[in-house]
């Protein structure tokens, strides 16, 4: 019989169990509690990670929580001192990628036949009170990629006209089937919290469930997801906005998407939803592209973005997820973007461990978001 020596018996059974951790962490969903480890473990440099933090404290950004997962650990946590990891927050508008979400799981059980179905097929009892052909090609996609060409007026741009002018109506999906046509469907892309109130509309009309309970059967269960509230309008959930999550159940549902739409060996949402859903279908002038209620920043990262600063980041090149909440001014939006790519990103250095910084890692975990956090 062959002998090795001890070390090189440790150095095997050290790769072994690495690769078999590697291996456990590709096939793991949390639980009640997500799995935590150094970010040296998952490939980060804590040391990186921790100089947002005086960039954050510098400028006074008003971020309230940062949530980075890699390999399925959380690798930092940190909130500021108005929030504890029980608390939900407002995630505007990144309720439109649940949203969208909830259509794809509506097609995959059958109640939706394909996001080519007219809009005025799935609602045959609203006749418009504007007769235009291009209204009837207005199909589900065009709806899912912010390019129905009906005049909302309803963004930022705007200052919320439109929205304003819905928000008037007791029927919003008259509202917005009674719209003028801007131009033909599928053309330009032009942001419509409008279109996003259709889509939970749809969901209400085909499967008989509001989408909020739509949602929490076939989305937020199956992902242990229990602490939320969604707002709704005269019966009907509001499929733009007004979703509120725990942070780590935000990182939930960008780890779902990150996983091909698969959560404890069963499939919540195909992935053919997932694919379709988060690849660009139409250029915007503020990123690479849109997807289905997702901004694409390029061919490996989407995210479901909302006022305020509030983040699903999914990197899939890093296999990693990263959520922002927050209450920064409508001018510094992108503030999330710029510390994900300045620090964030860049303190993703392997995709195997690095030497472990344990001085840095416990100067990151005392770290908080804010100087009153400390007091």
């Amino acid at each position: 019989m062959k002998h090795f020596p001890i070390v090189t018996i440790v150095i095997l059974f050290s790769t072994l169990f690495f690769q078999g951790a590697q291996l456990f962490a590709s096939q793991y969903w949390p639980q009640e509690q997500w799995r935590t480890a150094s970010p040296e473990s998952q490939g980060m440099s804590s040391s990186t990670l921790s100089e947002f933090f005086h960039a954050i404290r510098k400028n006074d950004y008003k971020i309230d929580s940062v949530i980075i997962v890699r390999n399925g650990y959380v690798v930092l946590e940190s909130y500021s001192h108005l929030l504890e990891p029980h608390f939900k927050h407002q995630i505007y508008s990144c309720t439109k990628s649940v949203s969208s979400a909830l259509i794809g799981v509506a097609i995959d059980k059958g109640y939706i036949k394909s996001v080519d179905q007219p809009l005025l097929e799935l609602f045959p009892e609203n006749t418009s009170a504007v007769q235009y052909s291009d209204k009837r090609k207005i199909t589900l996609r065009h709806l899912l990629t912010m390019a129905a060409g009906l005049k909302c007026e309803d963004s930022v741009r705007y200052e919320f006209k439109g929205l304003k002018e819905m928000w008037q109506s007791d029927d919003w999906v008259q509202y917005m089937i009674d719209l003028p046509v801007s131009y033909p469907p599928g053309i330009n892309f032009e942001y419509c919290n409008g279109a996003s109130a259709l889509l939970t509309a749809i969901i209400q009309k085909t499967t008989g469930m509001t989408a909020f309970e739509f949602a929490k059967q076939h989305l937020f269960n199956p992902l242990n997801i229990m602490d939320i509230h969604w707002k709704s309008y005269n019966g009907l959930t509001i499929g733009y906005s007004d979703l509120t999550m725990r942070p780590l159940d935000m990182a939930r549902f960008g780890y779902l998407f990150l996983k091909g739409g698969r959560w404890n060996n069963h499939q919540v949402i195909s992935p053919k939803w997932i694919a379709e859903s988060t690849e660009k279908h139409i250029n915007t002038p503020l990123t690479f592209g849109y997807g289905y209620q997702w901004w694409i920043y390029s061919l490996d990262r989407f995210a479901a973005v909302g006022a305020r600063g509030q983040r699903i980041f999914v990197l899939k090149d890093e296999n990693m997820v990263v959520v922002f909440t927050g209450n920064l001014r409508e001018i510094k939006t992108r503030i999330p973007e710029e510390i994900l790519d300045n620090y964030i990103v860049p303190a993703v250095q392997s995709d195997n461990p690095l030497s472990e910084d344990p001085r840095s890692w416990e100067r990151l975990k005392s770290m908080r978001l804010s100087e009153q956090a400390k007091n």
